[in-house]
C-alpha cells in the first residue's frame, strides 16, 4: 500500500501494543490506521468521538491508501484543540500526519473509559471460559 500523501512511497507495517500500523518510514512518517486500530490503540469504543458526516464537518484531502475512496479531513474532536485527521468515506481507514498519534492519545484519555472497561470485562470472560 502506497502512502496517500508521499504517492510513490511504500507504507511499512508495524505492531505496536496489539496494532498493526501501516508507516510511512521513508516519507512523511504518517500512518495509517484501519477501522477500529485507532479506538483499539487509544482504548476507547469507537475510532471517532461522535458520529458525524464526513463531507458535513471536513474538506476533502487525499485517496485512501487501501480503497482508494475519497478521505475528508476531519476535526477529530469537535471541540479545539483537535487535530484535523484523515478518514476514508469508504473504508472508514484513518490516515495520521506525523506526531497526530500523540495528540490523539492525550485528548483520548479525557474522553472515555468505558473503551478500555469494556475491553477488559471481554477479556476476562473469554479468559474465564478457557478455564
Amino acid at each position: 500500500m502506497n502512502c496517500p500523501k508521499c504517492h510513490d512511497k511504500t507504507l511499512v507495517q508495524f505492531s505496536h501494543e496489539g496494532v498493526d500500523f501501516d508507516f510511512c518510514s521513508d516519507g512523511c512518517k504518517g500512518i495509517w490506521c484501519d477501522k477500529g486500530e485507532l479506538a483499539y490503540y487509544l482504548e476507547l469504543t469507537k475510532d471517532l468521538p461522535s458520529e458525524r458526516k464526513l463531507e458535513h464537518v471536513g474538506k476533502k484531502s487525499h485517496l485512501c491508501p487501501s480503497c482508494h475512496s475519497q478521505m475528508w479531513a476531519v476535526p477529530y474532536f469537535l471541540s479545539k484543540p483537535s487535530p484535523d485527521i484523515d478518514v476514508c468515506s469508504g473504508c472508514k481507514g484513518i490516515w495520521l500526519d506525523f506526531k497526530e498519534l500523540g495528540e490523539l492519545q492525550k485528548i483520548a484519555m479525557n474522553l472515555e473509559v468505558e473503551g478500555k472497561l469494556s475491553r477488559t470485562l471481554k477479556q476476562i470472560e473469554q479468559w474465564s471460559k478457557l478455564k
